[in-house]
């Protein structure tokens, strides 16, 4: 399988944090060519190849940010509120898609006051997430209802996908999506190869919101965990390098310690071992968020991050480079 078309394929499918069945069932489907997946009572994905005393584990989350219905006006605009860290700055003047309980898709946007009609004060800053409304065209509570639109239905951006200049992909999603593509990819590649050591892949749910599914895993007679996910990249104009000094093409990154402290020394050395021996170009940063290694760190488990830098994270337009995914 290419990695691209893998990247392409469940960037597209719907499982935004804490709503994961359909990008669980996709994820499912591609391991299913290589093994027998297993679920657990959360909806966390396991696989596990090879055998041997050593354990080793590789981790990427399925869910992605979103919205939720979280009310309906009389006059047929939908209220929302935010899963995971939704920038509201992101949200107005964007194409949006409701994911409704029988399986419709129903499109509609978050607009803006005019200008026209706006005071200076109003056009200096963005408003709140409370004065925030999703358009569907309808122009009664009932009518929504109608549609199949309910309360706490998922809400999230439609999506593009592009590839730029041969080299850098740009959609919203990449945050974990190819993560989980990595993952495959690395599957197809060890399936049918005689491992000394035992490999289980893991495919977690609501990272976004909590490190939740990560917190929560049932394997956890595991020597190393690698995390694989994204971290923001500080290579664009106006931003302090030092903040995040990571650069897209420049090769993955070691995310050793972030918002939640240090993760595995002993695993940092033994990339960058690893890495100086293969005569790969690493790069290394102290970031704010956090990923699921912190989660797993917390259960005793050795654990480190190794991260694909991404552009504008947490936008429609985050950017990645081929080369460093692969």
């Amino acid at each position: 399988m290419d990695l691209l078309d893998v990247v392409r394929d469940l960037v597209f499918v719907q499982g935004i944090s804490g709503y994961e069945d359909d990008i669980r069932s996709r994820v499912i489907e591609y391991l299913k060519k290589f093994g027998e997946p297993k679920v657990d009572k959360l909806g966390n994905v396991y696989l596990t190849l090879g055998d041997g005393d050593e354990h080793i584990a590789f981790m990427a989350h399925m869910d992605e940010i979103g919205l939720v219905v979280a009310h309906i006006e009389e006059n047929g605009f939908i209220r929302l509120k935010r899963l995971g860290g939704v920038d509201v700055r992101m949200l107005y003047g964007q194409y949006f898609e409701v994911f409704t309980k029988d399986g419709k898709r129903i499109p509609g946007v978050i607009g803006l006051k005019p200008p026209h009609i706006s005071t200076e004060s109003e056009m200096k800053n963005a408003p709140p997430i409370e004065d925030l409304y999703l358009d569907v065209g309808a122009s009664s509570r009932e009518e929504v209802i109608s549609m199949g639109i309910s309360i706490l239905d998922p809400v999230r951006w439609m999506k593009q996908f592009h590839v730029l200049n041969g080299r850098y992909i740009v959609t919203r999603g990449l945050d974990d999506r190819a993560g989980c593509a990595i993952l495959i990819n690395l599957i197809e590649r060890l399936k049918g190869k005689k491992l000394k050591k035992k490999v289980t892949f893991i495919f977690t749910l609501q990272e976004e919101t909590g490190l939740r599914g990560a917190k929560a895993i049932t394997e956890r007679d595991i020597d190393e965990l690698y995390a694989i996910d994204s971290v923001s990249s500080g290579d664009i104009p106006k931003v302090d390098y030092y903040l995040s000094p990571v650069s897209l093409g420049k090769g993955p990154v070691i995310r050793f310690i972030d918002a939640r402290g240090a993760n595995s020394i002993s695993l940092k050395r033994k990339v960058e071992e690893i890495a100086s021996r293969n005569k790969i170009n690493i790069q290394e940063v102290f970031t704010g968020g956090s990923t699921d290694a912190a989660g797993t760190f917390d259960l005793g488990i050795p654990s480190i991050a190794l991260c694909f830098p991404i552009r504008y994270t947490h936008t429609t337009v985050e950017m990645s480079s081929i080369e460093d995914i692969e």
